[in-house]
C-alpha cells in the first residue's frame, strides 16, 4: 500500500498544519477513511472489459443460448471476485494503517450492516461500469467511455477526502448524483458509523440500484436485439 503511505505523510503535513481535527476527522480517522474508499476501487473487477470482450468475439452469442440470467451470470462472477479482493485490501490496507497511525474505535455489532452497505455498493458499482461495457455494441472501444464515467465517480464520489471537505457548490452537485453512494457514504460510516446514517445510505443506494438496473438491462436488451437483427 504505497500509494496510503504516502498519503499518511500528506495528511500529517496537513493536519500539522491546520490543527488535530478537520472537517470532524482526525488524522488516524482520515487514513482509515482512505482506507475504505482504496479496499472499495481496488477489489472491483474490470467487468466492462470483460463484456466489451464478449461482445466482440461472438462469445455473448453462446452465453445467450444457457438458461441463465447472462448480467445475473456476471454480477455472480463479479461479486466473488470483488468480495475476495475487498478482504485482502482491508487487511493490506488495514494493517498498513495500524502500523502508522493506530486504530481507530469500531463497533463490531455493526459489521453485519456495513457489510451488507458493501454489497450493494458493489452491486451500484457493477451495473455502473457494465453499463459502459454493454456500450460495445456500438462502440468499437469502450476503454474512454469507461475512463471518463470511472474518474468521474473517483472526483465526486469522495475517493481521496471526504465529500465534506469539498467547496459547498460541488458539495450541492454531489447531492444529487450517486457517485457518494459509491464510495465515499460507505467510508464515512466505517469511520463514523451511525444508525440514522446507515438507513439514509441504503435508501439511497437502493433508489440509485434502481436507475442503474433498469439503464443496464435496458442497453442490454436493446444490444441484444441489435445482435438478432443482424443475424447473431
Amino acid at each position: 500500500m504505497v500509494v496510503l503511505y504516502v498519503f499518511v505523510q500528506l495528511w500529517r503535513t496537513t493536519f500539522a498544519a491546520e490543527g488535530p481535527v478537520i472537517d470532524g476527522y482526525t488524522l488516524p480517522e482520515m487514513i482509515w477513511y482512505l482506507v475504505a474508499t482504496e479496499a472499495i476501487i481496488l477489489s472491483l473487477p474490470r467487468v466492462h472489459a470483460v463484456l466489451e470482450q464478449e461482445v466482440k468475439d461472438g462469445d455473448l452469442a453462446l452465453r445467450l443460448s444457457r438458461p441463465y440470467s447472462y448480467l445475473g451470470f456476471h454480477y455472480a462472477s463479479f461479486l466473488g471476485e470483488a468480495l475476495v479482493k475487498l478482504a485482502v485490501m482491508l487487511l493490506v490496507g488495514g494493517a498498513t494503517a495500524y502500523l502508522t497511525v493506530g486504530p481507530i474505535p469500531f463497533r463490531w455489532g455493526t459489521a453485519p450492516l456495513l457489510l451488507l452497505l458493501y454489497l450493494t455498493t458493489h452491486a451500484l458499482n457493477f451495473f455502473y461500469v457494465a453499463t459502459a461495457g454493454l456500450l460495445a455494441f456500438w462502440a468499437e472501444d469502450v476503454l474512454g467511455i469507461y475512463l471518463l464515467l470511472d474518474r468521474l465517480k473517483w472526483i465526486l464520489g469522495g475517493m481521496l477526502i471526504p465529500v465534506g471537505l469539498y467547496p459547498e457548490a460541488v458539495r450541492r452537485l454531489v447531492r444529487w448524483l450517486p457517485f457518494r453512494h459509491m464510495i465515499g457514504g460507505p467510508a464515512e460510516l466505517f469511520v463514523h458509523f451511525s444508525w440514522d446514517g446507515a438507513a439514509a445510505l441504503l435508501r439511497q443506494q437502493a433508489l440509485w440500484l434502481v436507475v442503474f438496473g433498469v439503464i443496464c438491462v435496458g442497453i442490454y436488451r436493446l444490444g441484444v436485439r441489435r445482435v438478432d437483427l443482424n443475424g447473431g
